[in-house]
């Protein structure tokens, strides 16, 4: 098995805030914008619809022009362009920003999972692909935990942008280690 320390500690920076992004979208929304839950819940599933369109009609696209490393990369400045625009959007109480940051958001998402899953599977072999997959799936579930707590707080403590700004920060760091792991190569 080839060593994946780096890959799985960027998928760590960019599971904790996405978790942080999940706990406090809703409260974001109304506190951001004063949206009532049935505008919540129609921009919330703009992140649902954009993965299914994402995963039928783009990632095989995709797949044929750029191998896995590529398309991790693509994901990363896509959620951190979302997560720029997130906080934009409560600077500046712009609605429209949030909606093309959810659309961006919930792109570079579906695009990571797909991207992530792949390389980790043809980085084992068989016997160890569950292993691996199992590893993985327990991170992104501590993670699920963790980022929530995080972003609740900083939320309350530093504001509504807070969680986007860690989501920015946590993933131009993803993207500096995937950058020192490809050197090292």
């Amino acid at each position: 098995m080839k060593n994946l320390n780096h890959l799985l500690f960027a998928g760590i920076l960019l599971w904790l805030p996405n978790g942080a992004l999940q706990a406090i979208i809703s409260q974001f929304s109304l506190d951001s914008f004063a949206w009532t839950p049935v505008l919540i819940g129609l921009a919330i599933s703009i992140m649902g619809l954009m993965d299914i369109l994402t995963q039928i009609f783009i990632m095989p696209r995709l797949l044929k022009l750029a191998n896995e490393d590529k398309l991790i990369r693509l994901a990363i400045v896509c959620e951190i362009i979302a997560y720029l625009l997130f906080a934009l959007s409560a600077f500046s109480k712009m609605w429209p920003l949030f909606i093309l940051a959810m659309f961006i958001f919930a792109f570079g998402d579906s695009i990571f999972g797909t991207a992530f899953n792949g390389k980790l599977s043809k980085s084992a072999t068989s016997s160890e692909q569950g292993k691996l997959q199992g590893g993985s799936q327990a991170l992104q579930a501590l993670t699920r935990v963790i980022g929530p707590l995080i972003g609740g707080q900083i939320y309350i403590s530093l504001g509504h942008s807070a969680p986007a700004l860690m989501g920015f920060i946590f993933l131009l760091l993803a993207l500096i280690v995937l950058s020192k792991a490809k050197s090292n190569e």
